[in-house]
């Protein structure tokens, strides 16, 4: 189950990221795939899937670029139950984020390094679309060190109440009328 469950994930992020899934994703090291146990009744966060997906693929496109390319990226998913909290974290073990520009790598058009061109891997938007997505779901987003060097970019979103997350699961249908001919 538990090597089932990390190469569908493998899948997913091999879509995020736009490049085609080979066996040779699963287990080399390019992408760790962290998440808590198995749940007897499975975490939902509140938002629209895409905008979440948006937010995984901006946090790993991130990672991937200012980090080497033999260097490890991981993605961690866990809960924070006592809080209602879902979370998503992106840790990287690149250059890392100076503690004074920690704020400011969130607004639109700002770039830590002004001499990247747009053509060459930045519009300065990417984390401004981070923060604007995560705070339209009623969410968080924070930057901090990586053990080790790095940046870790943690979300947080709602969690669904049990009762959202129950009706979520269960799919009821219903016959279709019967058209006559007539009809």
């Amino acid at each position: 189950a538990a090597a089932s469950a990390r190469t569908r994930a493998a899948g997913t992020l091999a879509r995020l990221r736009r490049r085609p899934r080979t066996g040779e994703d699963v287990g080399t090291g390019e992408l760790a795939v962290m998440a808590e146990p198995v749940y007897a009744m499975p975490p939902i966060v509140m938002g629209e899937e895409n905008r979440v997906r948006q937010v995984v693929a901006n946090l790993l496109g991130n990672a991937q670029r200012f980090s080497a390319p033999d260097s490890p990226i991981e993605l961690r998913v866990g809960t924070d139950e006592a809080a209602g909290l879902g979370w998503i974290e992106v840790i990287d073990h690149g250059e890392g984020i100076p503690e004074q520009i920690r704020e400011q790598i969130f607004q639109r058009f700002w770039r830590a390094d002004t001499s990247r061109a747009r053509e060459t891997g930045g519009s300065g938007l990417g984390l401004s679309i981070v923060a604007s997505i995560v705070d339209a779901l009623h969410g968080s987003v924070e930057v901090s060190d990586s053990a080790g060097g790095g940046a870790t970019f943690r979300v947080s979103l709602p969690l669904a109440v049990h009762q959202d997350v129950a009706a979520h699961l269960l799919i009821e249908t219903q016959p279709l009328p019967r058209l006559s001919r007539a009809d």
